[in-house]
């Protein structure tokens, strides 16, 4: 399916004036963030690992290439992970190495960017929102991993077979309350006050998902929306253009 019929797919609404960047205060956060940064006689070196694929790096990703951050991204080859598996305390990926100082696991890769590029809530009541629906979407992605694993050639199966039994269920389930929440918003994103992580979270996934099912977000063009939203921030255009295309 061409990217273009991903992005237009949801309807003439899909381009609303709205689609933004970020609110005001979103902006003044990361131009704080940049004049912060600007002070420091040394800017804060990034490495984030993970294979060559999008999955559970991505979101960390798509921060750093918002705000306009510079991180090295190093994607590793299966040959290269059974040696480097030895040095991860848990055996996983992604890791991000803040000046050579790591932090693991995705969730408390992308919290700790979040807060410190702008994409965090204004305050600890708005984190929790955040949280609430980020760990929401964490129960919906694994209950759709094994349907993604196999459609994506990543392991062997019955992909009709799972879609109907992992992928359609979950989305019944976790999809309308999604939309309730998008509802609720002023803004294109999940909440009023702009583009989170956690948009990035849910708008990749959707975007690998739609890949598989191109009809699956007919019956809930507010989460159509959002992926559309996402894709459409100025600042993301040219990673979207050279970003290696990867089933998931």
């Amino acid at each position: 399916m061409r990217k273009e019929d991903k992005t237009e797919m949801w309807g003439e609404n899909a381009m609303k004036p709205v689609l933004v960047m970020c609110t005001m205060s979103r902006l003044v956060t990361l131009i704080m963030y940049r004049l912060e940064m600007r002070k420091c006689k040394k800017a804060t070196e990034y490495k984030l690992i993970y294979f060559d694929i999008r999955n559970l790096a991505e979101t960390a990703r798509l921060m750093f290439e918002c705000s306009g951050t510079k991180y090295e991204d190093v994607r590793i080859s299966a040959s290269e992970w059974s040696e480097l598996k030895k040095s991860t305390p848990f055996g996983m990926l992604p890791v991000l190495e803040v000046n050579g100082k790591p932090v693991y696991e995705s969730q408390a890769i992308n919290r700790y960017l979040a807060g410190i590029l702008g994409f965090g809530g204004r305050n600890n009541f708005e984190n929790a929102q955040l949280d609430a629906v980020a760990d929401s979407f964490k129960d919906f992605r694994s209950a759709v991993r094994p349907f993604i694993y196999v459609a994506g050639g990543m392991n062997e199966g019955d992909t009709e077979e799972l879609r109907k039994t992992a992928l359609l269920p979950a989305v019944e389930s976790y999809f309308p309350k999604f939309c309730e929440r998008l509802k609720a918003s002023s803004s294109s994103f999940l909440f009023d006050f702009g583009v989170s992580w956690v948009d990035f979270d849910i708008a990749d996934c959707l975007y690998t998902l739609v890949g598989f099912d191109q009809h699956l977000l007919d019956n809930y063009p507010e989460l159509g929306r959002l992926v559309t939203a996402v894709r459409e921030i100025p600042s993301l255009k040219s990673y979207y253009e050279r970003r290696p295309v990867r089933p998931f």
